[in-house]
């Protein structure tokens, strides 16, 4: 009996590209790279050589990619232990994630930042979570998106911040115009480098701590037990 002949894949490339969640938001972080947050799925499906109908079988639209590519960066920020930490401990190291993660794709903050969570499932876990733990810790429940938007907020300006220059607030041109902000600025990557940081990352630790020192304090206040009344 003759064996029947072995078939061969055809050399060369695929005549249609095998797609996923997963390549399409690679591609896209990519895109978003170089071109910030204003790409287009069409230029999104040349660089993946498909045709852009091919994406809407797996997100709906640009606000649903953007959502998807939030979500997977969220999860790689991780949980930093909220169960079981105080969420005041806990949100430090969230908080040096956030801005390492996000700070590596620059060219899409702005979109993640104001693009509505809504229900994507990766970030609603995350903010779950945190507001779980700030709530089991007592901290005002009023007081807990509040909080929490202005830690993300700084976070997210602190990862563009450590894209700039080291010396950004430095005057170059006519140091006698600004003496006081000139000293300063040399002071701190002064004392950062002893610290064996850069200026931004120690700006960012000392704003941190910071903020983190005034939310607690402000929680404890009659203040921030009941909203004020109007007069």
């Amino acid at each position: 009996m003759t064996a029947a002949p072995e078939t061969r894949r055809p050399a060369g490339r695929p005549r249609t590209a095998v797609l996923s969640h997963e390549r399409i938001l690679a591609a896209a972080f990519e895109l978003a790279d170089v071109r910030g947050a204003d790409f287009t799925l069409a230029a999104l499906a040349r660089r993946l050589d498909v045709r852009p109908s091919a994406l809407h079988h797996y997100f709906a639209g640009k606000d649903e990619l953007i959502a998807g590519m939030r979500g997977q960066l969220t999860a790689r920020i991780g949980d930093h232990g909220f169960d079981a930490l105080p969420w005041h401990e806990a949100i430090v190291p969230w908080a040096r994630a956030y801005r390492a993660t996000f700070g590596a794709h620059p060219g899409i903050i702005a979109a993640l930042a104001t693009l509505p969570v809504a229900d994507e499932p990766e970030s609603m876990v995350d903010y779950e979570r945190i507001a779980a733990a700030m709530r089991r810790d007592g901290y005002p429940e009023h007081r807990i998106v509040p909080a929490l938007v202005a830690i993300e907020s700084f976070v997210i300006g602190s990862a563009l911040d450590s894209l700039a220059p080291e010396d950004n607030l430095r005057p170059t041109s006519n140091i006698a115009i600004a003496p006081t902000l000139s000293a300063a600025e040399l002071a701190a990557r002064a004392h950062a480098a002893a610290a064996g940081r850069s200026a931004a990352e120690e700006t960012f630790e000392f704003g941190l701590a910071a903020l983190l020192a005034g939310l607690l304090a402000a929680a404890q206040t009659p203040a921030a037990a009941a909203p004020a009344e109007p007069r």
